[in-house]
């Protein structure tokens, strides 16, 4: 028999299937057969008659069916049960074996009622198995409806990706597995439907061992446990869904955040609606937690693909695990990198027609930088911003704080937001150790370019030298520092100061200006200055480094200053005696063994001399200067000698006189550094 379709040999069986015939087997061998998506070689089927029923089997070399099945080869079928009628078949007990080169060699069981006649049939598969992993069928169908139980256990996702090239364009095939993809799903569905498509369907799912990984390694996931359900309903290309999920075991990073999901699960749920016609997403209630770190709630639209209406609510439940996963990754390089941090803070955000407002209330929160270059204590308020015309009232308040050494008193400040910018809406004061800060002005604006920059203006009320230098670690200074703070602009990473700041020390003036300071906060800070200083009183600033009594005044400059990191890198300094300022001079012996010393003279030749018996000495003038560059002090005095520089010259009262010259021209600014603390450390000269 060649060439017979499938409807011949079914009306061939239903004719030999007649009881009142009394054949007990049939055997159709059919060497080649076609019908519409399927195509059949070597074909033969069986049919045994007995008292329990009707039994078939058969077997095919090959069939050829539609995509993605294609080619089954090595085809063998038996049905122990089965009934044939002229409208109907049903096999209630069957297995089917063959072998496709995704699914490999297979063994399943079906089942099988059909009513032709009705356009009814219900048929299920059981024991597909797919590298190791099991899917069970069940189908039925009619004229109007359809329904699909799917059950599939441990499939492996490498068992999937043999199918992508069935389904997806090559360049997602290739995007898939450049991710390398790993792990078991588990999944069981009922999905409903018409001729139209899909009304309804339902889904669990559970991923065990997922892992992936894309090839820059900057997205990857190890040993993840997830699991998830979904629920859905189509009415007029109108989908209502509900869907949730967990995460909760392994390890996900996502460049540049690592999350254990094992110490710390994350669940989402999402209630909505996608309108199908009009690409638009409806999302009316989305929740996600993260135990023992945050929460958000959150309602969106989104309408193609634009984001047209986001309000959500986030409560960080525990301020510092959700800075080190969350926060701390994005602040690598900012003043924000390594933060200790306490407290609750509660978040609400409002974005739509292009229009938006964040708030962030703060309880109790602390602020800690590893650095110690700030700290705040006790913060509670209000943090708001806008970019739109309405104004939003915020205010922020603090017990204590701490900029580098110096200490903040508690403070409020209160402000108004409006069009991305916000000013203080009334002045006030902050206490700075004993002293206080007063702030006139403070405003704060972001750019288009999205730059932020702010101003400020105020006063700053006298603070004793004795408490700023105890608290910078630096000698301690008597007098007071106080003046008018100028317009004062950050921009750009980038604070200047327009004006001069003027200052009151050592019962003298010194004037700032030109101050610039960039990158405040961050690794490397960089100061730029220029200074004068007027009349300082000598006898106070050397009783403050105790490098013996000098008295008189004295007036200088330091130049094209430059700190790095705060440590001085650049300057052109002097300091001289005051040509304005008559008055005696006076210069003890440790002072005079000290500044050669400093000069790179030899020390202690007074205690030498016959001047040993002289505690004393008159000068005339003295002064020294230093150019610094690239490591190394150029240094000069009053005016030169033969073989070095005054520092200083004898005369102007009564004798005895004396004079100190140094003869180090070009010193190293360490070693500099280490004669200044030599003398510092100087009890001075012995005296025989």
């Amino acid at each position: 028999m060649k060439y017979l379709t499938l409807k011949s040999v079914f009306l061939w069986l239903c004719i030999w299937s007649l009881p009142v015939l009394a054949i007990q087997a049939i055997q159709i061998d059919i060497e080649h057969s076609w019908a519409e998506k399927f195509d059949a070689k070597e074909l033969k089927t069986y049919v045994q008659f007995s008292s329990d029923g009707l039994k078939l089997s058969g077997q095919a070399a090959q069939i050829s069916l539609a995509a993605p099945l294609n080619q089954l080869r090595n085809v063998t079928f038996e049905c122990e049960k089965a009934a044939w009628l002229t409208d109907a078949f049903r096999c209630h007990s069957g297995t089917l074996q063959f072998s496709q080169p995704e699914l490999g060699q297979q063994r399943i069981q079906f089942k099988i009622d059909a009513n032709t006649e009705d356009e009814q049939y219900d048929i299920q598969l059981q024991n597909l198995r797919l590298d190791g992993g099991t899917v069970n069928l069940d189908i039925s169908l009619d004229q109007l409806h359809w329904d699909t139980d799917i059950d599939a256990q441990n499939i492996p996702l490498s068992a999937l990706q043999k199918w992508l090239p069935q389904f997806l364009d090559k360049q997602y095939v290739n995007a898939v597995n450049d991710w390398q993809p790993q792990g078991q799903i588990s999944l069981q569905a009922r999905i409903d439907g018409n001729k139209q498509g899909i009304v309804s369907a339902t889904a669990k799912w559970q991923f065990t061992d997922l892992g992936f990984s894309n090839t820059t390694a900057s997205q990857v996931a190890e040993n993840v446990t997830t699991q998830g359900e979904i629920s859905l309903h189509n009415t007029d290309n109108t989908w209502d869904f509900i869907a949730s999920s967990s995460l909760m075991a392994g390890q996900v990073y996502s460049d540049p955040v690592f999350v254990d999901l094992s110490t710390s699960a994350i669940e989402l749920s999402v209630d909505g609606k996608y309108e199908a016609d009009s690409n638009h997403w409806t999302l009316a209630d989305i929740k996600l937690n993260q135990s023992e770190q945050f929460n958000v709630e959150a309602i969106a639209e989104v309408i193609d693909n634009v984001p047209s209406k986001v309000e959500a609510n986030v409560t960080v439940k525990t301020l510092s695990s959700f800075y080190s996963t969350w926060v701390k990754p994005f602040m690598v390089g900012t003043a924000a990198a390594d933060l200790q941090l306490s407290g609750q803070v509660s978040s609400s955000i409002s974005w739509s027609d292009m229009q938006h407002q964040l708030k962030a209330t703060l309880n109790n929160v602390s602020v800690v930088d590893s650095q110690q270059r700030y700290n705040a204590e006790n913060m509670n308020g209000e943090l708001v911003w806008t970019n739109s015309e309405a104004p939003l009232d915020g205010y922020l308040s603090w017990q204590q704080a701490k900029l580098y050494s110096i200490d903040i008193g508690a403070g409020q400040l209160h402000t108004q937001t409006v069009k991305n910018g916000f000013k203080l809406v009334k002045e006030t004061s902050i206490p700075v150790l004993d002293g206080e800060l007063q702030i006139n002005q403070l405003s704060l604006q972001q750019q288009e370019d999205k730059q932020i920059t702010w101003s400020f203006d105020g006063l700053l009320l006298p603070i004793s030298m004795e408490s700023l230098t105890q608290a910078l670690g630096w000698p301690i200074m008597h007098g007071k520092l106080s003046g008018v703070i100028p317009h004062v602009r950050y921009q750009s990473h980038k604070l200047t100061i327009d004006g001069a700041l003027q200052v009151k020390v050592f019962d003298g003036t010194t004037v700032i200006r030109d101050l610039r300071l960039t990158d405040p906060l961050g690794v490397l800070p960089q100061l730029y200055a220029n200074i004068d200083m007027k009349d300082l009183d000598l006898a106070l600033i050397t009783k403050t480094f105790d490098v013996g009594k000098i008295t008189g005044r004295v007036s200088g400059e330091i130049y094209n200053l430059r700190l790095s990191n705060w440590q001085p890198v650049q300057f052109d300094a002097k300091l001289a005696t005051s040509e304005d300022n008559p008055g005696k001079r006076i210069i003890s012996q440790r002072a005079v063994d000290n500044l050669t010393q400093v000069g790179g003279g030899a020390s202690g030749m007074i205690s030498r001399s016959f001047l040993r018996f002289f505690d004393d000495f008159s000068y005339k003038r003295l002064g020294l200067s230093c150019h610094l560059r690239n490591d190394v002090c150029e240094m000069a005095g009053i005016e030169d000698t033969d073989q070095g520089y005054y520092i200083v010259k004898g005369g102007g009262g009564l004798p005895p006189w004396i004079d100190v010259i140094g003869y180090t021209r070009r010193v190293d600014w360490a070693d500099l550094l280490e004669r200044i603390k030599a003398v510092q450390n100087s009890s001075g000269p012995i005296i025989e």
